[in-house]
């Protein structure tokens, strides 16, 4: 008896010691129930790793035969069995030791536990370190082996993919190398039309450049502005000059007017003066011969004053000549400045109208210059890609 007593405190001395938080007693150990062994065996699993949530209440008085409780307990039960099996492969532990438990079944179970965890604890780096080298080196080789196998894979997908692609190939072969000589005749023949319209382009830029020379030609032949502004000032002065003339000429008619109305009043002076010599006395007569030597002055005057008035008017009508003139030297000038501008404009048009029909020809010539250049190059890109799949072609037959 006092052996077996000695036992127990020793296994709840190793308890204690591995998982303080028991707090195993002897007379725990020694009156066993089912939720004194399922909290020491749940505590003891969890210390290797082992994730164990009981789906009921370890402590509830209650008794619980729930379906959860007992797939719990089965499984629980599993997991101690292989450990013991580990040190004692012929020992076994069932569901009814943990749920109607002994002293002797349970003292003995968690003896070898006990032991087995101290022996795990000591040897655990010695032990472990190679298993976890072991399982690095396995997964390393199990990670290449399936690099290996995928990159197998693909590279039977990439065969496979190359046979269709060489089947494609040389189907495509066949149809250029039918298509190659249409392609090279029609080449030649965009060469020749390139050829052509280079020529005409070129003889294009020669007549144009004809026509620029002789647009600077008519330039330089017609009048100038600066030309057309002097005569056109020499004019206004001349009008301005037959204005003044003009307004001289009405100053002396208007004087002229003046003198006359004088004159026939003298003259009727006189004629009543004769009238009444024949009635008037001599002391009249002195009189009357005064007024005959003032009536000859003012004869005198009038005659002076008609002469002058004669070189105004002959004057005047000098200057209207010479404005006539004026005039139509004016008119001509003009006729024939618009005669001269006109027909240098309308060539000039003309010249405008042909070099923007040229230009436009230009750009059509290099538009499609531009095309042919790019149909070409896009023709001998043709045959540099058929080039290159022949030669590959070529090095997978030989390969």
């Amino acid at each position: 008896m006092n052996n077996n007593n000695a036992a127990l405190e020793l296994v709840c001395e190793t308890a204690n010691s591995l998982f303080p938080e028991l707090n195993m007693r002897p007379n725990e150990l020694s009156h066993p129930t089912e939720a004194f062994l399922t909290k020491v065996l749940i505590c003891y699993l969890r210390s290797f790793g082992f994730r164990l949530e009981p789906p009921y209440n370890i402590e509830s008085e209650v008794k619980d035969t729930s379906r959860e409780k007992r797939l719990f307990l089965s499984k629980l039960c599993r997991q101690v069995e292989r450990i013991i099996q580990i040190s004692f492969p012929g020992k076994t532990f069932t569901y009814i030791d943990i749920i109607e438990p002994t002293v002797k079944k349970t003292s003995s179970t968690l003896d070898v536990l006990f032991n087995y965890r101290c022996f795990y604890k000591m040897q655990k780096k010695e032990i472990l370190c190679p298993i976890a080298d072991q399982l690095k080196e396995r997964q390393a080789l199990s990670a290449a082996i399936a690099a290996k196998r995928s990159e197998l894979e693909l590279n039977k997908q990439k065969a496979e993919q190359m046979k269709v692609d060489i089947v494609n190939c040389q189907t495509n072969i066949a149809k250029l190398s039918v298509e190659l000589p249409k392609v090279m005749a029609e080449l030649k023949e965009q060469s020749k039309i390139l050829q052509q319209k280079e020529m005409e382009f070129a003889l294009q830029e020669e007549q144009l450049t004809e026509l620029n020379g002789q647009v600077k030609k008519f330039q330089q032949l017609l009048v100038k502005e600066t030309e057309v502004e002097l005569v056109e000032s020499q004019t206004a002065q001349i009008l301005a000059r037959i204005e003044s003339s003009k307004q001289e000429m009405e100053k002396q008619e208007e004087l002229y007017k003046e003198r006359r109305l004088e004159i026939e009043a003298n003259q009727q002076l006189i004629d009543e003066l004769e009238k009444a010599m024949n009635i008037l006395p001599p002391e009249l007569l002195s009189e009357y011969k005064d007024n005959l030597k003032l009536k000859e002055r003012m004869e005198k005057k009038h005659i002076s004053i008609e002469s002058k008035n004669q070189n105004l008017s002959t004057g005047n009508d000098k200057q209207k000549v010479q404005l006539l003139d004026c005039e139509k030297k004016l008119k001509t000038l003009k006729l024939q400045f618009e005669n001269d501008a006109q027909e240098p404009k309308q060539r000039i048009t003309e010249l405008d109208t042909f070099i923007n029909q040229q230009e436009n020809r230009i750009v059509e010539l290099e538009q499609s210059k531009g095309q042919l250049q790019e149909q070409i190059e896009g023709e001998q890109r043709d045959a540099e890609q058929i080039k290159i799949i022949v030669s590959s072609l070529v090095d997978h037959c030989v390969v």
